[in-house]
């Protein structure tokens, strides 16, 4: 049976100068071009909600060995108003052209966190979308996406289906001043016009549910065309964590599976399609003897997975949290994590790359971990 091994690990960028200023990289998102060239994007900022936040770029020729900087993919500075960027995902479609998606909200309200301490709401932002055509060296100026009103987060990238329509998932938040428990629903809306609009939504089976919420789920198009995701769920309100749920759709992206639980206790993570049943998982474990980011096997699509030989490619024992010795309640959690948001990708090869933010004698930075099948 398959078993995954690490060919090589390392930082993917990490401030070089941390006694001078300031310079956390989260979020990492990696695309591969091939099996040699990645690129890489990821937010940079004084800390994760600060409000410098500015989507950077970086590059490897050489399969994930080394990393080059180049630049931002967007001067915030050409906003017509100060804003902050968060939450890049990026998607290559078969034609070669790059596609980014991220979510930015005005900068200028000092005092104002991004969720609310009283209610948990979260603020509204407005989400957009890049384009490059030259391999991601040149970039659009951000398109806004209209996706519907209220607090709405894509938790990954845009998909392109096999019928050339793209879709994008998305998860529905509470606002700001509203006083109920947390239930974050998701669903899908696609585009016939190369991301001008976006119809025909899909409310996900998971956002029905009464008794569980299913969020921060990252879907990726499987080899076949399909669509699937590892869901974080949780109790309504975020008190408790459940297992992860699979969840799989057809090739429309319409028609999808009731989540199953997968015994696997963990938070955010990512699938990667490796062919004939194999899917890889990278997720994110706080709530064990021994925390990190661990990546596992699936051999049957996604109906069991094998725990027992799973690779750990982030020890985070004794690093949990930020400057706390308990774990604030959810969402505020946010605020003091100290690792996270698994990234993983599939290489034309059939390697996958893993990527990962996380914080090591205080520089809070992105790394990455290349792995086979032995």
């Amino acid at each position: 049976m398959a078993k995954l091994g690490i060919v090589h690990e390392g930082a993917i960028y990490r401030n070089p100068d941390p006694g001078h200023r300031a310079l956390c990289a989260y979020l990492p998102n990696v695309v591969p071009l091939s099996d040699q060239e990645l690129c890489c994007f990821y937010r940079i900022g004084q800390a994760f909600y600060s409000h410098d936040g500015r989507i950077a770029r970086v590059r490897s020729r050489d399969g994930g060995r080394t990393w080059a900087q180049e630049g931002l993919v967007w001067d915030a500075r050409q906003d017509r108003h100060k804003l902050t960027y968060t939450a890049p995902h990026a998607t290559l479609l078969r034609d070669g052209t790059l596609l980014l998606t991220a979510s930015r909200y005005p900068a200028d309200e000092q005092n104002l966190t991004r969720f609310n301490p009283e209610t948990g709401g979260m603020k509204s932002a407005e989400v957009v979308l890049f384009q490059s055509n030259d391999g991601g060296h040149h970039w659009s100026k951000p398109e806004p996406l209209d996706l519907g009103g209220g607090p709405i987060d894509p938790p990954s990238s845009i998909l392109e289906l096999d019928n050339g329509h793209w879709f994008l998932a998305c998860e529905s938040w509470k606002d700001w001043s509203d006083p109920t428990p947390i239930h974050i629903k998701g669903f899908a809306l696609f585009s016939v016009d190369g991301g001008k609009t976006w119809k025909d939504r899909v409310d996900f089976p998971s956002a029905s549910r009464s008794d569980r919420m299913f969020s921060h789920s990252r879907y990726t198009r499987m080899l076949d065309g399909r669509i699937c995701a590892l869901q974080w769920t949780q109790s309504i309100g975020g008190k408790e964590n459940h297992d992860l749920h699979f969840v799989i759709s057809d090739a429309s992206g319409r028609k999808w599976s009731q989540p199953q639980p997968t015994g696997i206790g963990a938070q955010t993570s990512w699938v990667a399609d490796l062919g004939n049943g194999l899917l890889a998982a990278t997720f994110t474990v706080r709530e064990r003897r021994r925390p990190g980011i661990a990546v596992t096997l699936s051999h049957n699509e996604g109906k069991t997975w094998e725990l027992e030989d799973q690779v750990l490619v982030w020890d985070a024992v004794g690093q949990e949290f930020l400057g706390v010795t308990h774990k604030p309640d959810y969402p505020a959690s946010h605020d003091n994590i100290a690792f996270g948001k698994p990234n993983t990708a599939r290489l034309p090869c059939g390697d996958i790359i893993c990527s990962w933010w996380c914080t090591q004698a205080c520089v809070t930075h992105i790394r990455y971990a290349r792995l086979t099948l032995d």
